[in-house]
């Protein structure tokens, strides 16, 4: 009895009904950063961000991450009811306390709207005048015009209801709201309302939406209703709406109409719904909000699970929670009745025929659980090859081939042959089986098998048997072995899978790459031509003459025909891998484990269990990717990134993040950016950021341009510039300075080893003059006195002339040694000296003579040591010729020193005496002496006899 109930329960578990199988849903939540569960709005900019409104905060959303806005970011209230993007790209936000506007990441309060404030904004609308509608819960529509004008209208103004969920304008300019005692019309300044009346199914309305068409669709808490060329009709239900109660609508570019309910999500298309709900993988089935993206993704938000992503009915997948016994799938194939089977590692086989889902194990007579490939014969048998033995399955029982019938187990692979006279088995170390006439013959290495561990096996056209080994790929044809290695252009010698494609060539998997047989060997195709992942587990072809390949990263979709023509242009991507972002329920694929049903559907088995791809309703999106410069971080500080941006010297270590937007595969973004005006061009990488580090001093203009899951580059590049600055010994006005201190210590150099030689040829000629003055000048003034001495006495006449001779030399030249001491000595350098000098002279040699003196100068200036002698003996020069040579009684001395020059005078009044003065040696001396001291020497005989020399620089 016991044992009857047991197997009944068995049954009961092993056959339950399934309702439906899981969609690719991705979720976003608090875990991922939103900042509540409970989403009541969602909309998106013409930025690509998509914005999602809570019950707490504001989030922008990039695809991979969110960033919150609260009220102390600027928000009136932190209840978002409402979010509108308008032509402006400015974020409209409605919240339970007013409206706030967004604008480049800030957020502002309009003045104009303060009558706003104490209502809860449930919609917000801008028409095609550019005007704007907010629609209240209690105080009913509030319209602002071009003329800043705020107009409240509510049920006394013909409004159906003060409490009003929704606004949009149709085609012909009519302006509907949804009210919750109504549908209300504005058209010509006039209101009508629409009710139960009218053939609605309910008078609460809860949202609108307008197709390209005109349609007009009505959410309602009694159905959905559509208003088009005047006429009514209304869906339940009854006729196929998952529930009643609607809450949001949102429109696709085919007309088609997304509805979020209080029981699930409701697709409508040709005038059927496709319904779902948290069974088929949505987060919640209460639904707020949903939202049509650019990308032609739907979004849902929803009552406490956040928002979720349909990423399509692509792919439908099958787990232990559909109903499979374990999620490692091994295998799959397709019986004659078009029903797939399933192969578990640990949980036997399991029947799907797309109601239900039926296992079948080791209590059912199958050999073993642990199940490694599956295969159906002509003879409409199910083939099936565990880790302990072979199975033969005619759906009613099994008949094993155990470790007694067949001592070769871990059966990998299975071939039966068309007639179903013999079945090939490909084991895991002991070759290949054949199981003919209830005989099992072995081939081996020593056989010339290329390895005994045999992965797949496949017949090709011409009847020869390709076989998948870890040594390579061999060909059985007429008894014979063919091995294909590394040598024959393979990528890896451990072979996964083999397929024969349409057009009858032999494709192969590696732990290397893919490759394809032409003939004579095989033409490899690895990462380094574009292939996501070297380890590819198995390939299929779909009718178009796709190729998927499964790897460890997820499934690559491998467009051959694409790759032969050598180019990869904007339309046409040769590889695209599908992870779980597209709705794979698993990256990881197992080998071997593929197979195309007869409807043309993929069939791909991973650890996480078996995915469904359906090629015809694969999404192709022409919507290039938006790229947008995130943040920018110095020193790892983060900094503004608004123009201009300086970095400073000691901070040269930049960190520039940025994102391509595309939220179908946003993990699978690719990137291309440059920086100017350094040595590198257009690079490429996979990650959202590029750090700079000890970037030289100049100007810098960082670009970047995204690529999407779908080949789609990015129009435009975003781009920043800032320089960063030299530091500050770079700087210029540090290198001026350096450049002028350098040159003040040249200088100051220069004037102490000038001055201290100038010091010291001033000692020097001090020192020289007073041994001139007393050593030499007393030996010449003792010589005349000695030879005054000796004219006293008693010498003859001859010798009385020679001493007297040598009395009036020894005079002459202490008078010249008296001028030379004079100005070789330091003590006399100034003006005042000279012209002391000159007057003592003028005393001397003219005492009767009237002299009139003219000395415009600084007396105590200092002059040049030649300056200072060529004068005076110009002068002394000119005074001489007067004494010998002119009968003046009045002289007048001239006499002018500055920075800018001298101008040195001496007339007299006298008449000529003779032509001495024009071309005697004293003129020449003058001439000479002026020269010395680059001035001009200048004669003047009339009226006298005048001598000027000067220098103006």
């Amino acid at each position: 009895m016991k044992k009857g109930i047991s197997l009944f329960l068995l049954l009961l578990f092993t056959a339950a009904a399934v309702e439906a199988q899981t969609y690719p849903f991705r979720t976003y939540s608090i875990e991922n950063g939103l900042s509540e569960a409970v989403v009541n709005t969602i909309s998106q900019d013409k930025d690509g961000y998509l914005w999602v409104g809570t019950g707490y905060g504001l989030n922008r959303f990039d695809g991979v991450r969110f960033k919150n806005y609260y009220v102390e970011d600027g928000l009136l209230n932190n209840e978002i009811q409402s979010l509108y993007a308008d032509r402006d790209n400015q974020l409209w936000i409605g919240t339970e306390g007013g409206v706030n506007v967004m604008r480049e990441d800030s957020i502002y309060t309009i003045p104009v709207l303060q009558p706003l404030v104490s209502s809860s904004i449930l919609s917000i609308y801008n028409d095609s005048r550019n005007e704007f509608w907010f629609t209240t819960d209690g105080e009913g529509v509030w319209h602002w015009n071009r003329n800043q004008q705020l107009t409240q209208y509510r049920e006394v103004h013909g409004m159906g209801s003060n409490r009003v969920r929704d606004v949009l304008e149709d085609n012909n300019g009519v302006i509907w709201f949804a009210t919750r005692e109504g549908l209300t019309k504005l058209e010509d300044g006039n209101f009508r309302t629409y009710t139960t009346r009218h053939g609605l199914p309910d008078n609460r309305l809860r949202d609108l939406a307008l197709t390209e068409s005109g349609e007009l669709w009505i959410a309602s808490r009694g159905g959905l209703c559509r208003i088009f060329e005047e006429e009514i009709s209304c869906f339940t239900e009854q006729d196929g709406l998952i529930n009643n109660r609607i809450q949001s609508i949102s429109t696709d570019e085919n007309n088609n109409v997304w509805l979020g309910t209080e029981e699930g999500a409701s697709y409508f298309s040709a005038g059927e719904f496709k319904n779902y709900s948290a069974d088929e993988g949505l987060a919640n089935n209460i639904i707020h909000s949903t939202y049509y993206d650019t990308e032609g993704n739907i979004w849902f938000g929803t009552f406490g699970g956040g928002i979720s992503l349909f990423l399509g009915d692509q792919f439908e997948n099958y787990t232990i929670e559909d109903g499979l016994p374990n999620n490692v799938v091994t295998s799959i194939t397709e019986d004659h009745k078009g029903h797939q089977w399933v192969s578990t590692y640990g949980g036997g086989i399991t029947q799907i025929d797309g109601k239900s889902l039926k296992t079948i194990n080791a209590s059912d007579g199958l050999v073993d659980n642990k199940v490694y490939t599956l295969r159906t014969d002509d003879q409409n048998q199910l083939l099936v090859g565990t880790r302990w033995g072979f199975s033969i399955y005619n759906y009613e029982t099994f008949n094993n081939f155990d470790e007694h019938e067949l001592p070769h187990r871990k059966i990998r692979a299975i071939l039966p042959s068309h007639d179903g006279s013999d079945i090939l088995l490909g084991t895991y170390g002991e070759g290949i089986i054949r199981y003919r006439d209830k005989q099992f013959d072995q081939f081996t290495e020593d056989d010339g098998l290329a390895n005994n561990t045999v992965m797949a096996l496949e017949r090709g056209a011409d009847g020869s048997i390709w076989a998948a080994t870890y040594g390579g790929v061999s060909r059985l044809k007429d008894n014979t072995f063919t091995n294909y290695t590394l040598q024959d252009g393979l990528p890896n010698n451990g072979i996964l899978d083999v397929l024969i494609a349409d057009n009858g060539e032999l494709w192969v998997t590696t732990f290397g790459g893919i490759a394809r047989f032409t003939g004579d060997g095989f033409e490899a195709i690895t990462p380094e031509n574009g292939l996501p992942d070297k380890v590819c587990y198995f390939i299929e072809q779909d009718e178009r003459g796709i190729f998927w390949i499964g790897t460890n990263k997820g499934v690559v979709r491998f467009d051959h025909r694409a790759y032969q023509s050598g180019t990869e242009n904007t339309d046409t991507q040769i590889f695209r891998l599908l992870t779980t972002d597209q709705g794979l329920i698993s990256n990881e694929m197992n080998a071997g484990a593929s197979f195309k049903d007869s409807r043309g559907r993929l069939w791909f088995g991973s650890v996480g269990g078996v995915s469904v791809l359906d090629p015809s309703k694969e999404k192709i999106g022409n919507v290039a990717p938006k790229v947008h410069i995130e943040n920018v971080s110095v020193s790892g500080e983060r900094i503004s990134i608004k123009e201009p941006v300086d970095i400073g010297s000691e901070n040269r270590n930049i960190t520039i993040e940025f994102i391509g937007i595309s939220f179908a595969a946003p993990h699978q973004m690719q990137y291309r950016y440059r920086l100017k005006n350094s040595d590198q061009g257009w690079q490429e990488t996979t990650q959202s950021s590029v750090r700079y580090s000890a970037l030289m001093p100049g100007d810098y203009t960082f670009e970047v341009k995204a690529r999407n899951f779908n080949g789609r580059w990015s129009p435009e590049a975003a781009r920043i510039s800032f320089s960063v600055q030299a530091p500050f010994w770079l700087q210029w006005w540090f290198i001026v300075l350096v450049v002028f201190a350098l040159a003040g210590i040249m200088l100051f150099i220069y004037n102490y080893y000038r001055v201290k030689k100038m010091i010291e040829m001033e000692r020097m000629r001090v020192r020289i003059a007073s041994d001139l003055h007393d050593d030499v000048g007393s030996a010449l003034t003792e010589i005349a006195l000695q030879s005054d001495f000796l004219q006293t006495m008693d010498v003859p006449n001859k010798m009385e002339e020679s001493l007297k001779q040598i009395g009036t030399q020894s005079r002459r030249i202490v008078s010249s040694l008296d001028d030379i001491v004079w100005s070789i000595d330091a003590r006399n350098d100034t003006i005042g000296d000279l012209t002391d000098r000159m007057q003592d002279y003028m005393n001397n040699v003219l005492p009767d003579r009237k002299v009139y003196y003219d000395f415009d100068c600084d007396m105590q200036r200092q002059l040049d040591v030649s300056l200072k002698e060529n004068l005076y003996l110009i002068f002394k020069e000119a005074v001489n010729n007067i004494a010998k040579h002119s009968n003046a009684d009045r002289v007048d001395v001239k006499l002018c020193v500055d920075s800018s020059g001298f101008t040195m005078g001496i007339k007299d009044n006298g008449t000529e005496v003779s032509g001495s003065r024009k071309s005697g040696q004293g003129l020449r001396n003058m001439k000479m002496r002026a020269k010395r001291i680059d001035g001009e020497i200048t004669f003047n005989n009339k009226n006298g006899f005048e001598v000027i020399v000067e220098n103006c620089n």
